[in-house]
């Protein structure tokens, strides 16, 4: 491993002179020089710069990691006026006294380190807060990562922000840290303290557009004027980081690696692919194309309506070869054999010579046989007591004096006919079955595209309505002991966050969308608001949306 990272280490060195880059671009390292403040910093910077005004208080910073937020905190401590005196703790994962003696060391308050409690520690830095009021001094209070702060802790900064003046707050506090943040402070036992947020801003990932600025940016402080990157490639880089900083430079840090040892001039979104499975791991892995969405859905729909039709002309063909009724084409010269009268069937002496023509049809109709004419055919329907010859149209419908072997009339039979065609048809839920020479893996894709197809389906059918239509499936609690036991750990850390109408959960500590692989045999299908269905090796079944397994 240390041979790998020293030889990788040597073509980054390497790549800067090919490319004709003064340093590395794309280092993750927190250089001042290469920050990028897109229209989301800014506006993040501005909603904390009015949290710190005349009334003070607490402002909250949120977004999922990566996406800049100590680049802001580190932008804003550049812009505090010289009358402010700050303190920033980075590591939170501390106790309420911890917490205070920490607060102390930062604001440089003197306190007797061995028997301090909790009421001396407070007692400091009340006095502390008093005297840089009257010296005109404002006192702030960085807390980063405060996701990690435990419920008791934060009760004990608000008692901190107690003290204050008839206009303001002498301690200002704001609280940095991933979404937990959010749904920590909407505890009940926390709700004082959310109601003295006087400002909150989630910061969002970049854009399409945001992320090819970003790249150009760093490119450009790296004093190289040219464009290292494809358009196709940015465009990759964007789908596959999520438009989160951290990842966009490690991606973009592999990619001119690999673009270097392959003698390639750019980037192109072949090489992006293969450095995001270098730099990510198991986070991702690289989709053939037939794995991609929209491929698998066309392949579903091409399935599906294969059995529509598939359906459609099996029951045509071979459905009326099903009934009791005999088809004859006169055309063919087939002879009909004469009506049977009630006696001659009692008595089972029926004269069974052909008859050519006339015909005799029901109500006393009589045709003559052509020849020449186009094919016409009837059909022999008997009722015990007498037979009849009976045309059928094109449509199968137009029928003269039908009697059915019940003895009910024609007329009888055409109204259920036309009751039957008004009735609606239960819709066939479709299934794939084993077939020999195919793999369980690609059956279980296969059912799953239908799974899905449907779901749209009946999505799409319910289009006036403005809730989405939840499909039900087994819990996991319900499914087989072996399937739970093959399970990866999985771990739902918060839900319902959304960028561009597109709903996601974090997963693991990853934003995943619906449709995305988790792992290998393990698929996100759908997320709802309290729920998210899953499939593992072509089971599917739903979690809660918050829950760890």
């Amino acid at each position: 491993m240390a041979v790998f990272m020293n030889i990788m280490c040597t073509k980054s060195i390497m790549y800067k002179g090919y490319f004709g880059l003064k340093e590395s671009p794309f280092s993750i390292a927190p250089n001042p020089q290469f920050l990028f403040m897109s229209d989301r910093h800014k506006e993040a910077l501005a909603h904390l710069s009015y949290g710190l005004g005349e009334t003070g208080g607490f402002a909250l910073l949120t977004g999922e990691v990566g996406t800049g937020k100590t680049t802001i905190s580190r932008r804003l401590m550049e812009q505090l006026p010289e009358n402010t005196q700050a303190a920033c703790i980075l590591n939170p994962t501390l106790s309420s006294q911890e917490l205070l003696a920490t607060i102390c060391d930062e604001l440089k308050i003197r306190y007797r380190k061995t028997g301090a409690t909790l009421k001396s520690l407070t007692d400091k830095i009340h006095e502390k807060l008093n005297k840089n009021h009257k010296e005109a001094l404002n006192t702030l209070l960085i807390i980063d990562e405060a996701q990690h702060l435990l419920p008791e802790v934060l009760e004990q900064l608000r008692l901190l922000t107690n003290l204050e003046t008839d206009t303001k707050k002498l301690l200002q506090v704001i609280l940095i840290g991933q979404p937990e943040l959010k749904q920590l402070l909407q505890r009940r036992d926390l709700r004082q303290l959310a109601q003295r947020i006087t400002a909150r801003y989630h910061l969002m990932p970049l854009t399409k557009i945001e992320v090819g600025l970003y790249i150009k940016h760093r490119l450009s402080v790296a004093q190289c004027n040219r464009q290292l990157f494809e358009k196709s490639a940015i465009t990759e880089i964007h789908r596959i980081s999520q438009g989160i900083p951290r990842i966009i430079n490690l991606l973009c840090e592999r990619s001119l690696t690999n673009a270097y040892c392959s003698n390639n001039a750019l980037v192109t979104k072949k090489i992006v692919l293969l450095s995001a499975q270098e730099a990510l791991g198991d986070e991702y892995k690289a989709k053939f194309w037939w794995q991609h969405i929209a491929i698998k859905t066309l392949a579903a729909s091409a399935i599906f309506t294969g059995i529509i039709f598939g359906s459609y002309y099996v029951g045509h063909f071979y459905g009326e070869g099903t009934s009791d009724k005999a088809i004859v084409n006169l055309s063919e010269t087939k002879k009909l054999q004469p009506a049977m009268t009630p006696e001659s069937t009692r008595s089972k002496n029926v004269d069974k010579q052909p008859i050519e023509t006339p015909i005799t049809l029901v109500n006393n109709v009589v045709a003559d046989v052509v020849i020449d004419e186009p094919p016409k055919e009837f059909e022999i329907i008997s009722d015990g007591d007498s037979k009849r010859a009976v045309e059928l149209s094109a449509d199968n419908v137009a029928m003269i004096g039908e009697v059915t072997t019940n003895g009910t009339s024609a007329n009888d039979s055409l109204t259920e006919l036309a009751d039957d065609k008004t009735k609606p048809k239960a819709k066939d839920k479709f299934s794939v079955a084993a077939v020999e020479g195919v793999s369980d893996d690609l059956l279980s894709r296969f059912q799953s595209a239908i799974d899905d197809t449907e779901q749209e389906a009946s999505i799409a059918s319910g289009a006036g309505s403005d809730k989405r239509v939840e499909i039900t499936v087994p819990t996991l609690a319900d499914m087989p002991t072996w399937l739970q036991n093959d399970l990866p750990s999985l771990s739902f850390e918060q839900h319902i966050y959304t960028s561009e109408g597109d709903s996601w959960v974090k997963v693991n500590g990853r934003e995943r969308y619906e449709g995305d692989k988790i792992t290998d045999k393990l698929v996100l299908n759908y997320i709802y608001a309290q729920k998210v269905v899953l499939t593992f090796k072509g089971e599917k079944f739903s979690m809660p949306a918050l829950s760890t397994w």
